[in-house]
């Protein structure tokens, strides 16, 4: 059966139970763990979203358009696999925040593995708490919980995958823009087959931007999945000249 057809047949619940299923498989770690990101090592911790299960992490690793010398704020960090190999590719500095205590101590346990204390810092908040006035980033990037549902009651971990009602992203998208510096870039990890773009658009649209297409790849979890980065800009693009 050609993807296409198998796509076709298949509705959005059976994507988020796909995620479920996988999500439910990583609970089963107990002990912290190692995984291989484009060559290097990183530890996982459990409650924590995980390389291993989901390939998204490695994807937009190696795909963010990062420039030599510029500083990215990067929300959601997980394992802080992004923003490390953000340094490696030419980051001057980064701020990671995420909302899991797990996940800071994480990243922070990478951070001292890849010897970047100097170059990385991670704050626990949700979204842009704790941000100072005063600070300004080349990129703001986040590999959103790109899964829709309704429930309110979920875990930390969960909220690497779902967001419910997309309050957070929601947020993210209205937010963004006061913490940048002239120039700077909005980037979204984003995925079309798991996730809800019509939203995604509204969004941009209400805080008068646009969704650029900059990168896009076919991948597997349970079922064939797409993931995509969006660039939010200004209204300039047209979404749909970019596919």
């Amino acid at each position: 059966m050609r993807e296409t057809e198998l796509t076709k047949q298949l509705e959005y619940i059976d994507y988020i139970e796909g995620t479920k299923k996988i999500l439910e498989q990583s609970k089963a770690e107990t002990a912290p763990y190692k995984v291989t990101i484009l060559g290097e090592k990183f530890i996982v911790y459990p409650n924590v979203f995980s390389p291993k299960y989901f390939n998204d992490t490695e994807l937009f690793a190696e795909n963010l358009p990062i420039r030599k010398g510029e500083e990215l704020l990067e929300i959601g960090p997980g394992t802080g696999a992004i923003s490390i190999i953000a340094v490696y590719k030419g980051a001057q500095k980064v701020l990671a925040i995420d909302i899991n205590p797990d996940a800071v101590s994480n990243t922070q346990a990478n951070i001292a593995l890849h010897q970047m204390k100097e170059k990385i810092e991670v704050r626990q908040g949700d979204i842009f708490e704790h941000l100072q006035t005063e600070e300004r980033f080349d990129i703001i990037f986040w590999n959103t919980p790109f899964g829709f549902i309704e429930n309110q009651d979920i875990s930390d971990l969960e909220k690497a995958v779902y967001d419910p009602g997309y309050k957070s992203t929601e947020r993210f998208i209205r937010e963004a823009r006061e913490h940048l510096k002239e120039g700077g870039r909005i980037l979204i990890g984003f995925s079309t087959t798991l996730g809800r773009l019509d939203l995604l658009q509204k969004f941009a649209e209400d805080a008068g931007l646009s969704l650029k297409l900059i990168y896009e790849t076919k991948s597997e979890e349970t079922h064939p999945v797409k993931f995509e980065i969006f660039e939010a800009v200004s209204n300039i693009y047209d979404l749909t000249k970019t596919q």
